[in-house]
């Protein structure tokens, strides 16, 4: 099997060196081989049960190990994650536990998108990232001007044009009532509620809601707009 470097031979290796020592340098040369840059490789995927077996473990080197095991299930075609449906599943369960504990706010949302990439909802496997930076962009779709979405702790708003954090506000975004959230929006919403991270949890309520062009006027999905660009 290859990695992103050549043989494979030293993946295992690694692992060992977690079940004896773990540590951040050894979590970072298995990322640097199995996920290169997003990149994924055979034995990136062959790696998937040694990481439902560590995902099991409670602390940084469970929460390391979905983390990864997601990043890989990210760039999986529909013929691998067959493949490795029983390491997929086994991994998507642990990801769903772990997202109804508590985490800080930015990681968390790292965890969320890892749920997603294992339920193989790609939009949100990526587009959640803004949310840990509170700030998204999409574009406007009568004009295409593009249109920065805040979803933080600066506020929830739209604006346009060179717009960067501490400008003046635009107009603000509309949230969506919990009870009218659908699919994964109900998943990632209710995930956050019960592990507590109240501050997602309302940012989700946003990112699924309206917001309006501060350059025509013109109102729009949030949503549907980020899942244009993915």
């Amino acid at each position: 099997m290859k990695h992103a470097y050549g043989t494979a031979e030293d993946i295992p290796v690694l692992f060992e060196r977690l079940g004896t020592e773990p540590n951040d340098e050894t979590w970072s040369d298995l990322w640097s081989r199995l996920c290169h840059q997003g990149g994924v490789y055979s034995a990136s995927f062959a790696a998937l049960a040694l990481l439902a077996d560590l995902g099991s473990e409670a602390g940084k080197d469970g929460d390391n190990a979905l983390l990864l095991a997601g990043a890989i299930a990210a760039a999986a075609d529909d013929e691998t994650r067959d493949q490795h449906g029983a390491s997929i599943e086994r991994l998507r369960t642990l990801a769903h536990a772990r997202i109804r504990r508590p985490a800080e706010p930015a990681f968390y949302v790292y965890l969320l998108q890892c749920a997603m990439a294992l339920d193989g909802v790609p939009v949100w496997s990526s587009a959640l990232e803004g949310l840990a930076g509170g700030t998204i962009e999409v574009f406007c779709p009568e004009c295409e001007m593009g249109v920065f979405v805040s979803v933080g702790e600066g506020g929830y708003f739209s604006a346009v044009g060179d717009w960067e954090p501490g400008d003046p506000q635009g107009p603000p975004l509309r949230a969506t009532a919990p009870a009218d959230l659908e699919g994964p929006a109900s998943v990632l919403y209710d995930a956050a509620g019960e592990a507590g991270v109240g501050t997602v949890a309302l940012a989700l309520t946003y990112l699924f809601g309206e917001g309006t062009c501060g350059e025509c006027g013109a109102e729009f999905s949030i949503a549907e707009q980020v899942a244009e660009q993915y």
